[in-house]
């Protein structure tokens, strides 16, 4: 008797101990669906959130105001010419007569600029200083003859061609590489170094950008430009443009590719600058 209660009790604790078994089982299995389910849309970065929960989206690519910038660099009023922008034959901008009040040889500029040049000659004026305009637009064909004067030149002195070809450009331009064949680039008085002391020169500085004009090969920036400081020399960009390039102390081969980087300077500016001089 006292055997068969002690049977019927082992049985009884087995079935207990096997249904504790079993729900430790189910209750793991049941974890590991969890865990498989919340889990794998983690993993794969496909979570289904609701629309309103959803992480915005960064765009990778540049901003608008960069795309503004970068499309800034292509216009007219900004072209860079040098020896490694070469203007083509085919490029005709209109052009307009310098009011002959501060332009006694005829001179042109670009029609859509040449009122900006007017009243800054005009205002000059206005405040007790002379501003005569010497040099202006010159279309490509003059520049090559100018260039092919000055090699003739310079072979009647001794020179070989080849030594007068390399010599010539380093006092006129080559063809296509001087600023003066946009139509944006202007000379104002004499073409010396003694202008930088004269009171136009000093009007110019503390003025010209209002009108839209910066000098263009500044005493710091040969390195990049390739050519001498030019106190005479101004170019139309623009007024907005004008005041950014000096509050940024850029020339304009350092001002388009701080634009073709959306308004960001490279570490590379200075090369890429510097790769973009010439000679004038």
């Amino acid at each position: 008797m006292a055997y068969d209660r002690i049977q019927r009790g082992y049985k009884r604790g087995s079935n207990k101990g096997m249904l504790v078994m079993a729900a430790i089982i189910v209750l793991l299995l049941a974890a590991i669906i969890v865990l498989l389910i919340v889990g794998s849309p983690l993993q794969n970065g496909e979570a289904d959130l609701p629309s309103s929960s959803a992480p915005p989206v960064t765009s990778q690519g540049p901003t608008e105001e960069e795309q503004a910038l970068m499309a800034e660099a292509d216009q007219w009023y900004l072209k860079l010419v040098n020896k490694d922008n070469v203007l083509t034959g085919d490029y005709n901008p209109e052009l307009t007569v310098i009011n002959e009040r501060y332009n006694p040889s005829g001179l042109k500029f670009d029609s859509r600029a040449v009122d900006a040049l007017n009243q800054m000659c005009a205002d000059a004026e206005a405040d007790g200083v002379s501003l005569v305009v010497i040099s202006a637009y010159r279309s490509i064909s003059k520049q090559e003859s100018l260039y092919n004067n000055k090699v003739d030149r310079l072979m009647t002195q001794g020179q070989s061609r080849e030594d007068a070809l390399v010599n010539a450009a380093a006092e006129v331009a080559y063809p296509g590489t001087s600023e003066h064949n946009t139509g944006l680039a202007v000379d104002f008085n004499a073409a010396e170094q003694y202008f930088e002391d004269t009171e136009a020169c000093k009007w110019l500085q503390e003025n010209a950008e209002k009108y839209g004009f910066v000098n263009r090969f500044p005493e710091d920036k040969s390195d990049l430009t390739g050519i001498i400081y030019e106190p005479w020399h101004y170019r139309y960009v623009t007024p907005e443009h004008a005041a950014k390039m000096n509050e940024l102390g850029m020339c304009l081969e350092e001002y388009v590719v701080y634009l073709q980087n959306g308004g960001h300077v490279p570490e590379t500016t200075t090369s890429a600058a510097a790769d973009a001089g010439s000679n004038s």
